[in-house]
């Protein structure tokens, strides 16, 4: 081939690789422009009744670019004492990070979170079903918890386990409220109009259900603000981490594992304690189940 033809081939080769740079560049310099744009997520708050998916959901809201979560930002209780402190932590949180815990329903809360323009979700369980994940995790995983010594020297089977938390324990040694008067305190939340409220099952009944409760999600914690990428993409991106890999509680993670873990006896039990909190709630119509 002549010399002056391959110079050419040369010569046009090297200019569409410059050109391919170029184009690439430039599209580089228009999505660091677009994220620049983007507005930063002002921090706001998790939280949820315990053994009802919190690190499920501090997980898929890992999932929306540049959000952290660090675990100095995890509150608990909400008890009158405590608000100082939790309002001095929430206060100091940076835009694109999240606080996370159990905090029980209070005006005094609810207050501290308008004053600091925080948005808060909560999210709640089938009770049943909170009963017998937090007994697993109890035993399993949680040594410090304060029936853990019941649990593992008196009540030694899970059927004791399942009636010890449903009717609470009263003795000398032990002072523990029943189901009832122990998620009684957070249901304050699923009515308060500034909270966005949702299920564990419904983030997990189906891939339409996921969907929906992940654009609930989104479009709450980015109302009129612009995200760094399109909600769409982002609602896959928190999807992705809906992978129980990410979870260091997880153990089913299933929607009705109680009617595999009750007998008659446990479910007359929770129906007497705490029937009326599952009609209440919506998850039954009656005591018939």
């Amino acid at each position: 081939m002549n010399s002056l033809i391959i110079d050419d081939l040369i010569l046009v080769i090297y200019k569409t690789y410059n050109d391919l740079i170029l184009i690439m560049n430039r599209k580089e310099e228009k999505i660091n422009m677009k994220n620049k744009e983007a507005d930063a997520l002002p921090s706001f708050f998790i939280n949820s009744v315990p053994k009802s998916g919190t690190h499920l959901l501090k997980n898929i809201v890992l999932g929306i670019p540049n959000v952290t979560h660090n675990p100095i930002n995890e509150l608990y209780e909400g008890y009158f004492y405590q608000l100082n402190d939790h309002f001095r932590k929430l206060s100091l949180m940076n835009p694109n990070e999240f606080g996370a815990g159990h905090i029980i329903y209070s005006p005094e809360w609810l207050q501290m979170l308008k004053q600091l323009n925080m948005k808060h979700i909560f999210i709640s369980r089938d009770l049943r079903d909170v009963v017998v994940s937090y007994v697993y995790f109890i035993v399993e995983k949680y040594p410090y918890h304060p029936l853990y010594d019941y649990f593992t020297k008196e009540a030694i089977s899970q059927k004791q386990r399942y009636l010890a938390l449903i009717y609470g324990v009263q003795n000398d040694k032990l002072k523990y409220p029943s189901i009832a008067d122990w998620f009684r305190p957070f249901q304050g939340w699923i009515k308060d109009p500034y909270t966005l409220y949702i299920t564990f099952e419904d983030l997990v009944r189906s891939k339409e259900s996921t969907q929906l409760q992940l654009r609930r999600i989104a479009d709450y914690l980015w109302n009129d603000r612009t995200p760094p990428i399109p909600i769409n993409i982002m609602i896959e991106k928190m999807e992705e981490r809906m992978d129980q890999k990410y979870s260091l509680t997880f153990r089913s993670g299933k929607i009705g594992s109680w009617k595999t873990e009750f007998d008659k006896e446990v479910k007359d039990a929770f129906k007497k304690v705490a029937g009326n909190i599952l009609i209440e709630l919506g998850y039954e119509k009656n005591y018939k189940w």
